[in-house]
């Protein structure tokens, strides 16, 4: 009985080993898309999500979940004149807010390098041509990492840009859904997905503090956001930088801890919680070499002692 239990409380260790080490998670389970996604013009059909109705306004499909900065991982298959494409940072409602990466059959050979597959269609040419053949299934990565996109054709590096240099691309919002869009070809064309897998980099504390140092007042203040949004595992990283010579970084995080206290503070928040940060706190105390910062967080435990 003994080796059974070492061997399940082993297997459970590397499975919570696994875990942390694969930040990634699904975004379709084979089956279902209410989950995650407003499916129009989409179906699932032997563990994979297909799209053979012509396009049509509001058919394209959505995460119900906003995200802003991440790594998204999928495969595709295009039919013979297969067209579709995949949407980022999108507000559904006002499709001019989306940035589309592009996925084509290479049935228009001499399109430019800004309109085929891996493009970030309209905006950012490929600067390395994918192989586009339809029939087979392709991997694509993309990263969107605030103002960086960077595009990946199984495995290879096809397209990476600094949006902020790129006019057309400045006033894009930083936070969205994430769409595939619908069969954008003709009838009995078709598109199909599998293996979607997300890594939200704005769920990642270390990820969102390195934000508190951009100059763009637009990527600091999404990362005030998302360290909101985390809560009590922000207040350790953000206790070390209430010392910083950085008066910007200072003031940013001497502002989202408040802003992480006074949420906890409420009458209805639940004990644990309050207990959370409040233990949170206790840590940042004990660790704190600044008698100034010390007593702030001193203050700020008071709110939600229990």
């Amino acid at each position: 009985m003994k080796k059974i239990a070492s061997a399940i409380f082993i297997a459970a260790v590397l499975t919570i080993s696994a875990s942390a080490q694969n930040p990634h998670k699904s975004l379709f389970d084979g089956r279902d898309l209410t989950r995650h996604w407003v499916m129009p013009g989409f179906r699932v059909s032997e563990g994979v999500i297909i799209t053979d109705s012509p396009d049509g306004a509001g058919r394209n499909l959505f995460t119900r979940q906003q995200y802003g900065n991440f790594t998204l991982r999928f495969e595709y298959f295009l039919s013979h004149l297969g067209n579709s494409g995949v949407f980022l940072r999108c507000d559904p409602g006002n499709m001019s807010t989306c940035v589309e990466v592009q996925l084509l059959a290479p049935w228009t050979p001499t399109r430019p390098d800004i309109y085929c597959t891996g493009s970030v269609y309209g905006h950012v040419p490929v600067t390395n041509r994918p192989d586009e053949s339809p029939g087979i299934w392709h991997e694509m990565e993309i990263r969107y990492d605030r103002k960086m996109i960077t595009v990946y054709v199984d495995g290879e590096l096809t397209t990476t840009a600094n949006t902020d240099t790129i006019e057309s691309m400045k006033d894009k919002p930083l936070a969205g859904a994430i769409g595939f869009q619908s069969n954008h070809s003709s009838e009995g064309e078709y598109v199909k997905f599998r293996n979607i897998y997300i890594r939200d980099l704005d769920l990642e504390p270390d990820y969102v503090i390195a934000g508190f140092y951009k100059e763009d007042d637009m990527v600091r203040e999404q990362a005030h956001q998302a360290a909101l949004s985390i809560g009590s595992r922000m207040i350790e990283l953000l206790a070390q930088k209430m010392p910083e010579d950085n008066p910007v970084v200072r003031s940013g995080a001497k502002q989202v801890l408040f802003d992480i206290i006074a949420v906890a503070a409420r009458p209805e928040a639940s004990h644990s919680e309050k207990s959370n940060v409040a233990q949170a706190l206790k840590r940042s105390i004990d660790n704190c070499t600044s008698e100034t910062t010390a007593e702030y967080l001193k203050w700020l435990l008071g709110m939600v002692e229990v």
